[in-house]
């Protein structure tokens, strides 16, 4: 019998674009300058404990992210005033006050500080989920425990601001605080679109606000309230000159292969996670399938292993390899070792197929970015190590191809000649984000006059904050992570906070989202019009803002083309529909 020849196949052309890695900056912070295990007396020796990052106090933080941002938050209150200069109101006279404890009653001022978003604790409703691969939507509003009617909206009643039930927002800084409360503003008015929503913010956001403080209750009501953004950087794409061609330089982002286990979905629907990653990897590294040549870069944002929520069923119950053993708080020492071995098994056995899935997309020569995300064996806390070498170590052999970044990531690409077009693209896992929509609310009240039975006579339709409009939050609040540390687990840093943007990107994504989105937004932050970008280009830098679904649950994957930032999507489906 004849051997078979296997026919040798040279990986296509790919098309090159220099890339310089930044994210190094959130590397600082997550990783200790002195390590506390050292062994010996070294760990408790004054020296060693003021380099451990735990020895600081959270509210360092907060002043650091303050005193950041401060002058951008002061700069568009100013441009506002500016604006009001001529209003009967006499809101351009407002000046700015340094610190809180100087502000005057009566007197429109211009005060800056940090949120803080009070709501009673007894309406709220115990988080007790946990973020996994598939419960997204519980770990942001958890259903009331007895609630048999509508739980998810009757979470999100209970989340939303409400006075009336004993929520109040403050504005503090390091002198002090004061309780602020929206003022009552006329659609008319054009600085309505800058009004104080308590249901758009959370603990941790710096905010300027112009208003006065009442004498007699000794709270400010907001006329207007401003965010930092992200600063104005040179970075300009000019469509005009930079033309689609036949092999554009396209970036490819994806979110949440799950290596490991099909999802849910696959179950109930006989489709296979592992056949539609095949399928992805064909379409990479095979031209005639699909544009591979114009593949530059391949960013993975979190979920690149499945979660280990997935084995759990029940009430301690536990799945491995089919069989189910159910555990209680009684079990022996014996039965959880055996427990804890079988989820580690399961994901060595994770890290092994994503490891083997990264090396053939790098031999196809396309680089390589793996962002860690909730369940990768690294630091919960934000900014989070990058994963050890030695977990994926085929795809670490392509030492020139294959990036192991933080999370959140930021590089650059150079999609230029000149300095200025150089693209810098920052994102994250999205895990900032789905924590940031916990706190963002959505509400239109209206009494609803029905012949039946309403509670309270009314009828509250209370819709969460996508996805995309909690990402463009943060980037109008020029901070990736504002709940760190209250709600998200970050390290404290008392020299700055690196999670505000130092400059401003020119793609900014957010992984593991329910679907895709896109999103094209202005030098002030404001939505711009797709067909009407070109102009807006002319005169000011854009970013494009991506929302990445999870690839196990919709075999989707986003490509965002350098030159000219259009953004599309491309779904991979093993099932007949």
């Amino acid at each position: 019998m004849k051997a078979q020849q296997h026919q040798v196949r040279s990986p296509p052309t790919r098309a090159h674009i220099p890339f310089l890695p930044s994210w190094q900056r959130f590397h600082e912070f997550a990783a200790p300058k002195e390590s506390s295990n050292s062994g010996g007396d070294a760990a408790t020796t004054p020296a060693a404990s003021q380099h451990h990052p735990y020895a600081r106090q959270y509210s360092h933080i907060y002043a650091a992210r303050l005193a950041a941002l401060r002058d951008r938050c002061v700069s568009n209150a100013q441009r506002t005033l500016d604006v009001s200069s001529s209003s009967s109101e006499n809101v351009g006279s407002a000046e700015v006050v340094e610190q809180i404890i100087e502000v005057k009653e009566g007197v429109w001022s211009v005060l800056v500080g940090t949120i803080v978003k009070e709501m009673d604790p007894k309406r709220r409703p115990l988080v007790n989920s946990s973020y996994g691969s598939c419960d997204t939507q519980s770990f942001l509003f958890p259903s009331v425990n007895g609630s048999d009617k509508e739980p998810a909206q009757e979470s999100l009643r209970s989340y939303l601001f409400d006075s009336e039930k004993g929520d109040v927002l403050h504005l503090e800084d390091s002198s002090g605080r004061v309780e602020i409360a929206p003022m009552e503003i006329g659609d008319d008015r054009e600085e309505h679109n800058f009004a104080l929503d308590p249901n758009r913010v959370a603990t941790g956001v710096v905010a300027a606000v112009i208003g006065k403080v009442s004498v007699e209750k000794g709270v400010m009501y907001v006329h207007s309230v401003h965010f930092a953004g992200p600063p104005v950087d040179a970075l300009k794409l000019d469509r005009a000159s930079n033309k689609q061609t036949s092999h554009e330089p396209t970036l490819l982002i994806i979110s949440g292969l799950g290596c490991g286990a099909d999802s849910p979905t696959d179950v109930s629907s006989g489709g296979s996670l592992a056949l539609r990653r095949e399928m992805l990897l064909e379409y990479l590294t095979q031209p005639k399938i699909g544009n591979g040549a114009s593949f530059c870069r391949m960013i993975v944002a979190g979920g690149g292993v499945a979660s280990p929520n997935q084995l759990e069923r029940g009430n301690g119950e536990i799945s491995n390899g089919g069989k189910t053993t159910r555990g209680n708080s009684h079990d022996d020492s014996g039965k959880s070792k055996s427990v804890n071995a079988a989820r580690s098994s399961k994901l060595a056995e994770s890290l092994r197929d994503l490891d083997i899935f990264f090396s053939e997309v790098l031999s196809s020569g396309i680089p390589v970015d793996y962002i860690p995300g909730w369940h990768d064996p690294t630091n919960a806390n934000w900014p989070q190590r990058p994963i050890h070498s030695c977990l994926l170590p085929h795809s670490c052999s392509f030492v020139d191809l294959f990036g192991r970044s933080t999370n959140p990531f930021e590089g650059i690409l150079s999609v230029g000649d000149d300095e200025n077009a150089n693209m810098r693209v920052l994102g994250s896992d999205g895990l900032n984000i789905a924590d940031l929509r916990r706190f963002l609310a959505m509400s239109s009240s209206s009494k609803i006059e029905q012949n039946n039975n309403v509670t309270n006579g009314d009828s509250t339709s209370v819709e969460g904050t996508s996805s995309m409009d909690a990402l463009h939050q943060t980037f109008r609040y020029g901070h990736m992570a504002p709940t760190g540390p209250d709600s998200l687990p970050t390290f404290p840093s008392s020299e700055s906070d690196p999670f505000v943007m130092q400059t401003r990107p020119g793609i900014y994504f957010a992984g593991n989202c329910e679907k895709f989105e896109t999103r094209l937004v202005d030098v002030n932050g404001d939505e711009v019009d797709e067909a009407n970008a070109m102009a807006v280009e002319g005169e000011q830098p854009v970013t494009r803002l991506v929302c990445v679904p999870r690839f196990a649950e919709s075999g989707e994957v986003v490509l965002v083309k350098l030159n000219t930032l259009e953004c599309e999507v491309v779904s991979f489906c093993d099932v007949r529909a």
